[in-house]
């Protein structure tokens, strides 16, 4: 099902003779994924112990010495406090900035692309992946429907920790009716890799 999104959306990504075939936006109430639970909590257990020493290095809670050093205390907490902050945007920052973007994330099929525009702090963004040289198209689809699909490569999560991983596809998140989408998607792709004699008469 088409989600009624503003007309100007997309407009001014179009390119001449594309049209959009699909639209709609990610399910901001799905804030919970498969890779969430071991994350919060591997990152829990890391804040403990940084909120624990911060403490320590400010002198609230000084569990190595009697005697405080002003500027080990000080250099401890200009040191300790970036790493406790971060350690809050894993914990709960980062579904608060999650919900925030999807609010503001918009998806869409056109006769040629997976489309992705985003409205974020620091003006439009837009990502695509065209169908013409697109090799898979995957998905991941929950039991009430909801689910991702990615254009390029297989689904992963959007939270992934070490140099090695290659980049992420192009992935609609938490789209509600994957399953009619992923089809609509595969037979755009399946049109767009048609020989060029078998699609009709040339533009030209």
């Amino acid at each position: 099902m088409t989600t009624p999104l503003p007309f100007d959306v997309f407009s001014s990504e179009l390119l001449p003779g594309e049209t959009v075939q699909w639209t709609g936006r990610p399910n901001a109430a799905v804030i919970l994924h498969k890779e969430t639970g071991a994350r919060f909590h591997s990152a829990c257990y890391g804040e403990d112990l940084r909120f624990f020493w911060l403490l320590g290095a400010s002198g609230i809670g000084n569990f190595w010495t009697n005697r405080p050093d002003k500027t080990f205390q000080w250099f401890g907490v200009i040191w300790g406090t970036p790493f406790v902050l971060v350690g809050q945007y894993m914990i709960w920052g980062r579904f608060v900035y999650g919900y925030w973007k999807k609010q503001r994330t918009y998806y869409g099929l056109t006769t040629r692309r997976a489309l992705i525009v985003v409205n974020g702090f620091r003006g439009r963004t837009a990502s695509s992946a065209y169908f013409e040289n697109m090799t898979i198209i995957d998905k991941s689809v929950r039991h009430d429907g909801i689910g991702s699909i990615s254009f390029g490569g297989p689904v992963t999560g959007e939270w992934r920790w070490g140099r090695n991983n290659p980049p992420r596809p192009p992935t609609f998140d938490d789209i509600d009716s994957a399953d009619s989408v992923y089809q609509i998607a595969a037979r755009l792709r399946e049109q767009a890799q048609k020989p060029t004699s078998s699609r009709g008469p040339s533009a030209w």
